[in-house]
């Protein structure tokens, strides 16, 4: 099975995420920055939405995310300081960060993820100020022990007559007594994938039974007393030929449209390639961004970032940074990992022309 960085191999990755953050931020030397600023496109002059420090909404609230790299749980102070590292490297204002809870094995465990704990930090974090920051939260619609690639009618069918309706709106309350009600959901997401244990499934009729399942469990979550949840609908732009409309659940079951979009051209993923045509691939950028348009819907990137084997891309980040600039975007979140078994690449001092270009469109400084 291919893997493509979006996918990030979920089996590692719910794993890895399902401890908590770390982040390795490296302080680049200014005259580093300086230097490869000057190699950078000067057509961008403010930053988006510079110092607005808003929550993320159903809207153009531009709200800067981040993905930290973590390996063992080391609660709140270590999880702050790997923001306040990033901040300090990127000149940017993080509100809010990106979780998975795609390692559940049991609807119990699914029904009360890990990020309830104050153990981890991330709902300390949230409490410190929570008017501003939020989650944003990768949730399966399925315990991995339900997980049929070949077959998904055995789980979708079920969950599509509404026998799975319940343990959302658990979820829903679990997150609300733990002070999550602002997350942002990443419901069922990269569900193109077939690295997914949600994977919408190849025929048309299993793909509109999972979207029959995701509004019903974007109901459950709902239900919850409480809540505030923004329920985002998000699959990967590298990630089958998978016609949107077959898969997505209608407007009332959804307050915002994400993209995953790493640096790598689906069709020739081994040879780099400019963000424009990265962006006009099929069912890329270009093509989400008008399906979007047509159902009045703000959009998202709650995955993007460098790749390894393609290094410093100051086009990437410039491509990222101009759509997100000029187009209605709810928030971006970058995946600031390093380890050889995901292949995506941090901004630091590997990355000069990258991180300067970050700073040009990014930074609320």
């Amino acid at each position: 099975m291919k893997l493509f960085p979006g996918s990030l191999n979920r089996e590692v990755m719910s794993t890895l995420m399902s401890l908590v953050f770390i982040v390795t931020v490296a302080v680049v030397p200014p005259s580093a920055v300086a230097d490869a600023a000057s190699h950078v496109s000067t057509a961008h002059t403010t930053a988006a939405d510079p110092g607005a420090h808003e929550s993320i909404s159903a809207g153009s609230s531009r709200a800067e995310c981040l993905t930290p790299d973590v390996e063992s749980t080391s609660g709140l102070a270590y999880l702050q300081s790997i923001v306040n590292g990033f901040d300090t490297l990127t000149g940017t204002d993080v509100t809010c960060l990106s979780a998975y809870l795609d390692n559940a094995q049991t609807w119990w465990q699914w029904e009360h993820p890990w990020v309830t704990s104050s153990v981890d930090g991330y709902s300390s974090w949230v409490a410190q100020d929570s008017h501003v920051r939020q989650l944003v939260l990768e949730t399966d619609l399925i315990p991995q022990s339900l997980k049929n690639v070949q077959d998904p009618m055995m789980w979708e069918r079920a969950c599509a007559a509404g026998h799975y309706d319940i343990y959302a709106k658990v979820l829903g309350q679990s997150l609300v007594a733990a002070g999550l009600q602002n997350s942002v959901i990443r419901l069922g997401s990269e569900m193109n994938g077939e690295w997914e244990s949600d994977f919408i499934g190849t025929r048309v009729f299993e793909q509109k039974l999972w979207a029959k399942c995701f509004a019903n469990e974007a109901t459950g979550l709902r239900r919850a007393k409480g809540e505030h949840f923004l329920i985002d609908w998000n699959p990967n732009a590298c990630a089958g030929s998978y016609t949107y409309r077959n898969f997505y659940p209608g407007n009332a079951y959804v307050n915002i449209m994400g993209i995953d979009l790493y640096d790598e051209d689906c069709l020739t993923p081994t040879t780099p390639v400019t963000f424009s045509k990265l962006a006009s691939e099929p069912y890329g950028l270009s093509h989400f961004e008008a399906f979007a348009r047509a159902r009045g819907k703000p959009m998202s990137i709650p995955e993007w970032g460098l790749i390894e084997s393609f290094g410093d891309d100051p086009g990437y980040i410039s491509g990222v940074g101009s759509a997100f600039d000029t187009n209605d975007f709810a928030f971006e979140s970058y995946f600031d990992l390093s380890r050889p078994d995901i292949g995506t690449l941090p901004l630091g001092p590997t990355t000069p022309l990258s991180l300067a270009a970050f700073l040009r469109w990014f930074s609320s400084t």
